[in-house]
């Protein structure tokens, strides 16, 4: 009896760390802009007539607050954005691609996205899932 109740309580402590592993989507408006000191390429935050706007934001949550994640945008390095923190970047419309790195001791690759920048505006989040899976992806958040 107590080893059934014991496997059935560190169950329940394995889900609950597993859960704590994905990250939280934020708004567009209580994401932070990011610090100019974390901006790598300024040239990309500046708006230019002609341009489309993507905004890529990093999720909040206490398991990644350690790290940041690099945002590149066609091979090329834009800034490093903390957890709860946004960049807007103006591009040239047409076919882009967005990439994200994490940095510092946190898990994950390089993740890219191709996305085609038009007049409307687009958001991506930078986000870790349940099982530690770093992605970028669109979002409606």
């Amino acid at each position: 009896m107590f080893l059934r109740k014991f496997k059935l309580a560190m169950f329940n402590v394995i889900c609950c760390f597993l859960a704590s592993c994905a990250t939280t989507p934020i708004s567009n408006e209580l994401a932070a802009e990011v610090k100019s000191e974390n901006i790598i390429n300024s040239a990309m935050t500046i708006p230019k007539h002609g341009y489309g706007v993507v905004i890529v934001k990093r999720d909040r949550g206490l398991n990644t607050s350690a790290c940041k994640s690099r945002i590149f945008v066609n091979g090329q390095p834009v800034a490093d954005i903390a957890p709860g923190e946004k960049i807007t970047i103006f591009l040239p419309h047409g076919d882009q691609l967005l990439g994200a790195k994490a940095t510092g001791i946190c898990a994950g690759g390089l993740v890219e996205i191709k996305t085609n920048v038009t007049d409307k505006t687009s958001t991506f989040r930078v986000s870790y899932g349940t099982w530690g899976e770093f992605s970028i992806q669109p979002t409606a958040f």
